[in-house]
């Protein structure tokens, strides 16, 4: 099972990735705050786990990687959006969706968000 902070780094390279096409140590390290032997630390254990790949300097997805990233952006935008569409401001709504998006389990995750879809906004 993958730990909170492995998810967000996995979310962190998904994004990172579509913003710029390719994602480095050091891109990583500047969006998630941490220091780079951190980052290198932490994406030797994330592919040791099969979920990322170097090639070169670029850290790409695996399919299981993606798969487990996606599904924590997806939480992610889900929990942030429900809260700014409840009047919490965007930052503190971003800041607040990063923890939630990891303390359901996807059983209670997909029945929350089946019941709050037409309300949110949410699919």
């Amino acid at each position: 099972m993958l730990h909170e902070s492995g998810e967000d780094y996995l979310e962190a390279i998904l994004v990172i990735r579509r913003l710029r096409g390719s994602c480095r140590n050091v891109d990583i390290a500047e969006r998630l705050g941490r220091s780079k032997p951190s980052v290198t630390k932490a994406l030797s254990n994330l592919a040791a786990a099969g979920l990322v790949r170097m090639s070169g300097h670029d850290v790409l997805l695996t399919e299981e990687g993606e798969c487990a990233a996606s599904a924590t952006l997806e939480r992610h935008r889900f929990f942030e959006r429900l809260l700014v569409e409840s009047g919490v401001d965007a930052k503190t709504a971003s800041a607040e969706a990063c923890r939630m998006e990891h303390c359901l389990s996807e059983d209670s995750f997909r029945k929350l968000a089946d019941r709050l879809a037409p309300e949110t906004g949410a699919a």
